[in-house]
């Protein structure tokens, strides 16, 4: 009954998604400069995009057909996805029409078939999470293998990084409370998480620890803000084992924050189809909100991490060496 109900809504999102024209205006920041080959040359490259899945609605086209030119030039290794994969109510099946209109009729472009490192957000829970790992059984891309994963790939021939999936929907209280709402979280081992993410962080040998999950550690954004248990069981993790970047999205802005005597890099890239107003803090190194993916490069001993917008443009980007 409840799948049948959830197969309904999906069904419904579709029809009024076919027929969305609605543009929000967007003023774009004035660029600081324009992706290219030369910019991200000889590095290893890949890209970020989160809370995209609008049908092709609310900018999600757009970002993706910059995200095929950017991917083109900089010769993009694979795309990660920091969760809201299909909005509003996730996906009922395998079979689900919003895999054709919110992926891959969306993500086209021949430099985005590349591998899919997604994790799942809270809208992926108010559907069929085992239905998002399951596409990965006859998907060429979509490589959602389980929950939570790992795995580790080289920089070059000397620096290797560690990339870390969290699922952090059921780390929060608030969907417990709302089982109706949310199936799956109710079936998810949360302490059985914390020891494997403690377990691979402890083990990691690699140079670069990258992490990515939904929802934010700390976020200055008014719609969502700090995740408290966020706070409470990743955040040591990633300060005690020594990772350089949590990257997420959930709020629907950019955002680089960054705890004072902290060395871990607190990254949001929400805006792959809907934007809301952003807002700043004592812990924001920027704040922006426009249709945009992130960019990642690489090289050696340093890393770069850019939001590129709709035309491009670096709306903004820092980089750090691995100490």
């Amino acid at each position: 009954m409840k799948r049948n109900i959830i197969i309904s809504i999906s069904l419904v999102a579709v029809l009024l998604a076919m027929s969305c024209t609605e543009r929000k205006e967007v003023k774009t920041a004035e660029p600081v400069s324009v992706v290219t080959s030369h910019t991200f040359r000889k590095a290893f490259n890949f890209i970020i995009i989160s809370d995209w899945g609008w049908n092709g609605c609310r900018h999600q086209q757009e970002v993706a057909d910059q995200m095929a030119k950017t991917a083109d030039s900089i010769d993009a290794e694979f795309i990660v996805t920091c969760g809201d994969n299909f909005q509003i109510n996730g996906v009922a099946s395998i079979q689900d029409p919003l895999w054709m209109y919110s992926f891959e009729n969306v993500y086209k472009g021949l430099s985005l078939q590349v591998d899919w490192y997604p994790v799942l957000g809270n809208h992926d829970y108010k559907g069929s999470t085992q239905a998002e790992i399951d596409y990965s059984k006859i998907s060429r891309r979509w490589r959602l293998t389980d929950h939570y994963y790992t795995f580790a790939k080289k920089v070059n021939d000397s620096i290797s990084a560690r990339f870390i999936f969290l699922d952090t929907p059921p780390l929060v209280e608030e969907y417990h409370k709302r089982h109706e709402e949310y199936p799956d979280v109710v079936n998810q081992d949360t302490a059985k998480e914390i020891r494997w993410l403690k377990d691979v962080l402890a083990n990691a040998k690699e140079q670069w620890i990258l992490v990515f999950g939904h929802h934010p550690v700390y976020s200055a954004s008014k719609k969502h803000g700090n995740t408290k248990e966020m706070i409470a069981r990743v955040k040591p993790l990633l300060e005690k084992y020594h990772a350089q970047v949590y990257f997420c999205g959930h709020d629907h802005d950019l955002q680089h924050l960054h705890e004072k005597g902290s060395k871990v890099d607190y990254i949001v890239t929400g805006t792959g189809g809907d934007t809301r107003p952003n807002s700043s803090n004592d812990k924001s190194v920027f704040s922006g909100s426009e249709p945009a993916f992130s960019v990642v490069s690489m090289k050696g001993d340093s890393i770069r991490i850019c939001f590129v917008g709709l035309k491009g443009n670096m709306i903004y980007r820092f980089g750090r060496i691995y100490k």
